[in-house]
């Protein structure tokens, strides 16, 4: 056992926090939260979590659900891709293993949604399998800890990271080692790092070089474009419009009031008349301004703004992605986050007692 290795055991067994997926290994529970703890903080993680299994205990539970069900109880965590794979790897889990999750680093890696890292986190922490994983925070602990330079998104150094990661395995004991990996990277290896109580200064060589700060080289980020977006606000008396968005892509399958991107030099007002063609098929007049707020989505800064709007015409029956709702409803209906702050900032200006 390496002495980097030795080190960061014996830290991570007497310093390790209570996380409720750290409390069983049971591969769905495991599963779930290392699906959730993709592109999100512990601390939100959580309450999500301690949700999900509440509602969807089991696989089996996961599989029957209505895909809206799964994804309401995933509203807030963005990234819904993730929520759509799970219940597809539900069901794929009883369709082709009997309900029962897979106990092979192959038959894990294939479900959907599931890299090369959530099938390492897995098969290490839940199967007790020996293999290894690198993710965001594992990165900038490699990287500092055995000086490997390169940008760690590129392929070559990819390879070197996952290479150093398997070769620092303890066989019988990935899942803890993984689990103090990203614990480290987590608590201390930060961006800046918390260099003063780690527990491996003696086995980093960025630390032994006063170097801490020049690792991991990630190349220059993309610059943030900056967007507007106007979403419809259509009623008929307690009753809005809301539209359900394709399954795939941003927001798959959420709905929201009827949204486009404002095209170059178009007003927001020409803009609401173009989501009424586009989206409804017909023409109208758009009214006052009623709320808006700002957002991000990967490189992109949105800016999102309400405006009431007066069809025509609206088809009869409605198209299947359309559908009224009130705000009772938005109970059992998936909203992005933007979506839902949006209907609240409008409902809020409506229940505001007039000054006249």
């Amino acid at each position: 056992m390496s002495p980097f290795t030795a080190l960061l055991l014996g830290w991570y067994a007497t310093h390790k926090r209570d996380l409720p997926w750290r409390r069983t290994q049971h591969p769905y529970a495991i599963w779930v939260s290392e699906m959730m703890l993709q592109q999100t903080q512990v601390a939100t993680a959580i309450p999500y979590f301690e949700r999900w299994l509440a509602r969807f205990p089991t696989v089996q539970a996961l599989a029957e659900a209505p895909l809206d069900d799964v994804l309401k109880h995933w509203q807030g965590l963005g990234y819904y891709a993730r929520a759509r794979n799970l219940h597809k790897a539900a069901q794929l889990i009883c369709e082709q293993h009997w309900g029962v999750f897979p106990t092979t680093h192959e038959a894990v890696l294939a479900l959907p949604g599931v890299g090369r890292y959530t099938a390492g986190a897995i098969c290490s922490i839940a199967l007790g399998l020996d293999t290894p994983l690198v993710d965001a925070n594992v990165i900038r602990v490699l990287c500092r800890a055995f000086a490997i330079t390169g940008d760690p998104k590129l392929p070559k150094t990819q390879d070197l990271l996952w290479t150093k990661a398997a070769e620092l395995l303890p066989a019988g004991q990935a899942g803890e080692f993984n689990q103090a990996l990203m614990e480290l990277g987590a608590l201390h290896c930060l961006t800046p790092p918390k260099c003063g109580a780690c527990p491996v200064q003696s086995a980093c060589a960025a630390f032994q070089q006063h170097a801490t700060d020049q690792f991991p080289h990630f190349a220059p980020k993309k610059a943030f474009t900056s967007q507007s977006d106007v979403s419809l606000w259509i009623t008929d008396g307690d009753w809005f419009l809301l539209v359900k968005r394709p399954e795939e892509g941003l927001w798959g399958g959420l709905f929201e009031l009827p949204r486009v991107t404002v095209q170059q030099a178009e007003s927001l007002e020409t803009a609401g008349l173009r989501a009424l063609l586009e989206l409804l098929g017909t023409t109208g007049t758009i009214g006052s301004q009623l709320a808006s707020l700002k957002h991000g989505v990967t490189t992109r800064k949105i800016t999102l703004y309400a405006l009431a709007a007066s069809p025509t015409l609206l088809p009869d029956p409605l198209p299947q992605n359309l559908i009224w709702a009130t705000y009772k409803d938005l109970e059992r209906f998936p909203l992005s986050s933007p979506q839902a702050k949006l209907l609240g900032f409008i409902q809020n200006s409506q229940n505001q007692p007039s000054l006249f």
